[in-house]
């Protein structure tokens, strides 16, 4: 049996997959020995695997960006509620004395959903999962919450701009 490549030259192997003589040059490309047509399918379909796990990776997350209108009033109302909470449990324990200090609190916890979001969407460019004790996921979930309140503020207002801009586009296509 000759090469498939190389007809004059004599096959010392066989492709795994397809079963087309190489020679000795050709055998060595690759491991396993293969021709470079089913090489290159078996590259092709770890890129379309690789592209697949990326897409499923970005569907899983996608929920993590207020994206609509419906999910910004969504997250909007998520922020009056973790607002009102977080000033009624700080007030009980009467740490809040003038209307100043209550402003602040509804303010600052308005923003965690916000922020919250964009955080997990971060999060999803990083595709390590980590494991821990419960205190790891008690001092986690903490300092996300204070990263929440910052980030959220910038999250928030790029959100309301782009929901307004949404919102003028599809007014002005009408």
């Amino acid at each position: 049996m000759k090469c498939f490549n190389h007809t004059e030259i004599e096959a010392v192997a066989t492709c795994q997959k397809c079963g087309k003589g190489l020679c000795r040059e050709c055998a060595e490309k690759y491991t396993p020995c293969m021709c470079d047509t089913c090489a290159a399918k078996i590259q092709q379909s770890k890129q379309e695997q690789a592209q697949n796990r990326e897409n499923q990776r970005k569907e899983k997350y996608k929920a993590a960006l207020v994206d609509t209108r419906s999910e910004f009033i969504k997250t909007t109302a998520i922020g009056i509620l973790v607002s009102i909470i977080a000033t009624w449990w700080t007030a009980k324990d009467g740490k809040l004395s003038s209307f100043g200090d209550y402003a602040n609190t509804i303010v600052a916890w308005f923003f965690v959903p916000f922020g919250w979001k964009f955080l997990t969407y971060l999060q999803s460019f990083f595709p390590v999962s980590l494991f821990g004790t419960f205190w790891f996921w008690i001092i986690y979930i903490a300092v996300k919450a204070v990263l929440s309140i910052i980030v959220g503020i910038p999250a928030f207002i790029y959100q309301l701009v782009k929901t307004i801009l949404a919102q003028r586009k599809i007014n002005n296509l009408k």
